[in-house]
């Protein structure tokens, strides 16, 4: 006689789609985890904590100018705060394709000052994880494809005022939707 968890053993097909959905699922957390790390690592310092590790200030002269100039404006005060608005929403699973776009520009202030600033060309198919910042978040973008489209119209007319009533299907899940 088979013991109960043989009888409720459910057999996973693991196939293209599984291991592509898995691909996705790890994209997300790893580009979410990195982003809560960088994020949190500058807020750290406002609060009087110490950093988890400090804070690079460019190689080259170019990349340098830029980050100063960002910290000394209190810009990058806001980018690391949407780089951990954002790692959480991709970890928790939570507004990921409008995640994926608020970290899109983020991403390429930080590939752009990673190798074309400091001059580091040769990162370009490594594994440095600035540059696979970016390219896991395009990996994403168009993993959430379905839910950008709506927004590639041509010509789009101007919503209406009932339209505000659209926002209490925020918090559904995103597979109840038709489309």
């Amino acid at each position: 006689m088979k013991n109960i968890a043989e009888k409720n053993a459910q057999t996973i097909p693991v196939d293209a789609w599984f291991l592509g959905t898995l691909l996705i699922a790890f994209f997300r957390c790893m580009l979410g985890a990195w982003m809560i790390v960088n994020g949190l690592n500058h807020l750290l310092g406002l609060w009087g904590l110490p950093f988890i590790y400090p804070q690079p200030l460019g190689t080259l002269h170019l990349s340098n100018t830029m980050l100063v100039i960002m910290i000394e404006t209190g810009l990058f005060d806001y980018v690391k705060v949407a780089e951990l608005l954002v790692g959480l929403c991709l970890v928790f699973n939570r507004f990921v394709p409008l995640a994926l776009v608020i970290a899109l520009p983020l991403g390429l202030v930080v590939f752009y000052n990673s190798i074309v600033l400091n001059l580091r060309y040769e990162r370009l198919l490594s594994f440095y994880m600035a540059v696979w910042c970016t390219y896991m978040n395009v990996i994403l973008l168009f993993a959430y494809i379905k839910y950008y489209i709506p927004m590639l119209q041509f010509k789009a007319p101007v919503g209406k005022l009932e339209d505000l009533a659209l926002l209490k299907n925020i918090f559904s899940d995103g597979e109840d939707k038709k489309g």
